[in-house]
């Protein structure tokens, strides 16, 4: 029987880059708040959430009622729906990064440890 012949790894671009508008895993680095990914949830059950940046963490609800956080990349859509809560996001360009409408949607854990 020949020996099996191994398989080239795919270029790291291409395990790295989601397809657009999907979730990924996030990496430790991009979890953590003072590296600047917003955390945004649903807990008002608006219909859409208006949001500055293309890429953040959905949480589903403000804890102890949150579920998984999921890390979103819009790429280049305008829209993405969260695979998890069914949340709407919407980019808006004239928010800023972090930014959301309703502003109550947005969440930072670190008022919530104080």
């Amino acid at each position: 029987m020949a020996p099996r012949r191994r398989l080239p790894a795919p270029a790291p671009h291409a395990r790295e880059r989601p397809a657009a508008g999907r979730a990924r895993r996030p990496k430790a680095t991009e979890m953590a708040h003072d590296q600047g990914v917003p955390h945004f949830h649903n807990d008002p059950g608006v219909t859409a959430i208006h949001v500055g940046s293309r890429e953040f963490m959905c949480i589903g609800a403000r804890p102890p009622f949150d579920h998984p956080h999921v890390f979103i990349d819009m790429g280049r859509d305008d829209e993405v729906i969260c695979s998890y809560c069914g949340t709407l996001y919407k980019f808006k360009p004239t928010l800023s990064a972090g930014e959301a409408e309703p502003a109550a949607c947005i969440w930072d854990d670190r008022e919530a440890a104080a």
